[in-house]
């Protein structure tokens, strides 16, 4: 990171932007070519979870690279000032990378599903029921991560 007095060491401030963030984006590559796609997800452990359709440009990449890096960002505001060179931005982000897996136990997908939806839900329980029909359609796919990095810039 070039910006040291920046960076959060502090691994419970990063899971806390984690927590905190309401989607993030995972970039992919194939043949050279980068996609980056905005997704729900949950965080525990040092995984990421995301769902998804079991069909599309991302599971087919996904497919044949599973590196993936993604990024959240949390408490932006743009810093105005008179001179348009030292415009700013405030900002709490966190950014990493990892390998991508397809789950496919439908035990192990009820509890992926389980960190996805507690992370949006106000069910204090963090237990939900998930029809067989449902769980059989789609894709959870964790991301085990092995780099994870955090930034601020405006805040104390």
């Amino acid at each position: 990171m070039r910006r040291i007095d920046k960076e959060i060491n502090n691994l419970q401030s990063i899971e806390s932007i984690l927590q905190e963030a309401d989607h993030c984006v995972i970039a992919l590559s194939h043949n050279n070519s980068p996609y980056m796609v905005p997704m729900n997800f949950g965080f525990k452990d040092n995984i990421l979870y995301f769902h998804s359709s079991p069909e599309g440009r991302k599971i087919e990449i996904l497919k044949i690279n599973n590196k993936v890096s993604f990024a959240v960002q949390i408490k932006t505001e743009i810093v105005k000032n008179k001179k348009a060179c030292n415009w700013g931005m405030k900002y709490m982000s966190v950014i990493g990378e990892g390998y991508a897996y397809f789950i496919k136990n439908n035990n192990e997908k009820v509890e992926a599903l389980n960190i996805i939806m507690s992370k949006y839900s106000d069910n204090e329980s963090n237990t939900f029921e998930y029809s067989e029909t449902a769980l059989n359609n789609v894709t959870l796919i964790k991301v085990e991560v092995n780099q994870l990095k955090g930034k601020i810039s405006g805040y104390k």
